[in-house]
């Protein structure tokens, strides 16, 4: 699951051409990682153009919402102070809470608003792209809270991102610079967005991707070091059903044991090994559902009130309503837990005598040592965690701004739900990693480096501490959990 730049978006000038309809995940996320030269297309900057002329001459002729009115609940007070409300918008809205978002985050949803914007339907002055081309040029971001939205609009964040590009507020170095002078009606336009929520979301679903494969490599180890019977990822079990992700698992496994000599002790072995391809599967269709999500809303007009340049008309809408989001992050974080789960069932396994024909725990020395025991402590404290943090976001309800928003998708909270769910699976994987590696230590069993599952083991071992007498284990849970975290290739 990685993706570089396409050669096409690549100009002359070493920046990167951005047209409204051709982002992904996986391109904000390289684009997004240092600061980085982006460009308009010269056809999407025309229709931005045409756009702005056209909310201007609409709202000349009809009261159109955030422009010539209020908003939220004050959608029926008109407004007749031109830039002034504007600024008085982004100032009242600029209320974030929490951590501040890291820098690639932000730059993240910077790239993505930018897009969003040249797809034509926010009717904002085109001015607005000079200063977002800026901003992801700059190693000097606006400053940007993590909390405030809640689905229907990234509005606080929104908000803090204008201020600092039109010098009300305070850069990362303390310092203020003015990139972006806002014109009449670009207030809403611009925060009427989900683009720091598809930032989150984007940029944690790389990390679950790169978890994943971690996960199904860890899983095999543990197939070895539990002796299981590889029957469970034929072929032919898989095309018995023929759902795609649990037949590319199923032959990812394959072909990462093919090298190595297996002798399996068991007719059947429990579903923390059997039901491998169906949950890892499932799993990964999920991220994949979650991407195409996301690159959807990354490529199309979320305002509201939408500007149709063809029809000359403004559309009031709810485009902005996160739900598709919020439903596509809910899925995944159940299907990560689900993943996590069947670590701890692998785990569990590892420390039977019976299943790993050592001694329990995978202990050593004296009788009666505890050897990984607290291994499956930390696993069910961390399981516990994610069970909380997998409870579907978009469960959640609000009636707010005098009852004229009466429902929220809270896809925000569903994403930062995500990052957590993730952090705690890299424990509970941090676990499993340790007790396969001990496994095939006391078993003597070695793999061969030059194979990629041998190299993997080889790696892991040079990070993890090889004693196995009774110790603290803090320290290796630590190394794994970095080592988890690290792309396989490097």
């Amino acid at each position: 699951m990685t993706e570089r730049l396409p050669a096409e978006d690549q100009t002359g000038d070493n920046s990167v051409l951005l047209d409204g309809r051709g982002l992904s995940v996986h391109r904000v996320n390289e684009i997004a990682r240092e600061p980085a030269f982006i460009r308009p297309a010269d056809a999407a900057l025309e229709l931005t153009r045409r756009s702005w002329e056209t909310a201007v001459r609409v709202s000349s002729r009809q009261a159109v919402y955030g422009r010539t009115t209020g908003v939220g609940g004050n959608r029926e007070t008109s407004v007749s102070d031109g830039v002034q409300q504007d600024l008085r918008l982004l100032r009242s809205h600029a209320t974030g809470s929490g951590p501040r978002l890291p820098d690639r985050v932000v730059r993240a949803a910077i790239v993505i608003r930018t897009n969003q914007i040249l797809n034509g339907g926010s009717g904002m002055h085109p001015d607005i792209i000079g200063g977002l081309v800026a901003a992801v040029a700059s190693q000097n971001l606006p400053t940007v809270h993590a909390r405030g939205a809640i689905g229907t609009g990234d509005l606080s964040a929104f908000s803090e991102i204008a201020m600092g590009l039109i010098g009300e507020s305070p850069l990362r170095d303390g310092r203020s610079g003015v990139s972006w002078t806002p014109h009449h009606g670009d207030a809403l336009p611009f925060i009427s967005t989900n683009a720091m929520t598809v930032a989150i979301a984007g940029d944690t679903s790389i990390e679950v991707a790169g978890w994943l494969q971690h996960c199904l490599i860890v899983s095999v180890l543990s197939v070895l070091g539990s002796r299981s019977s590889v029957e469970p990822f034929a072929a032919q079990v898989q095309s018995a059903r023929m759902h795609f992700g649990q037949a590319e698992v199923a032959e990812r496994v394959r072909d990462l044991l093919a090298p190595h000599d297996i002798t399996p002790v068991r007719v059947q072995d429990s579903f923390g090994f059997r039901a491998l391809p169906q949950i890892l599967g499932a799993t990964w269709q999920a991220v994949h559902r979650l991407q195409n999500t996301l690159t959807i809303e990354m490529n199309s007009a979320s305002e509201n009130p939408l500007v149709s340049v063809e029809d000359d008309m403004v559309f009031h809408n709810g485009n902005f309503h996160a739900m598709p989001i919020a439903l596509a992050v809910d899925e995944a974080k159940l299907a990560v837990a689900s993943a996590a789960l069947l670590s701890q069932c692998r785990l569990a396994n590892l420390s039977d005598p019976a299943v790993t024909g050592l001694r329990a725990f995978l202990a050593d020395g004296p009788e009666g040592s505890s050897g990984t025991m607290l291994l499956e402590y930390t696993t069910s404290a961390a399981i516990a965690e994610i069970r909380s943090s997998a409870a579907p976001g978009s469960l959640g309800h609000t009636v707010i701004s005098r009852g004229t928003e009466d429902h929220a998708s809270f896809a925000s909270q569903a994403a930062t739900q995500l990052a957590d769910i993730l952090a705690q699976s890299r424990l509970v994987l941090a676990c499993e990693l340790i007790s396969a590696v001990r496994a095939l230590s006391q078993q003597q069993r070695e793999l061969d480096p030059a194979t990629e599952l041998g190299a993997y083991l080889a790696r892991a071992r040079l990070v993890l501490d090889a004693r196995t007498e009774d110790r603290p284990l803090s320290a290796d849970l630590s190394a794994a959990v970095n080592f988890l975290s690290q792309p396989l290739d490097q």
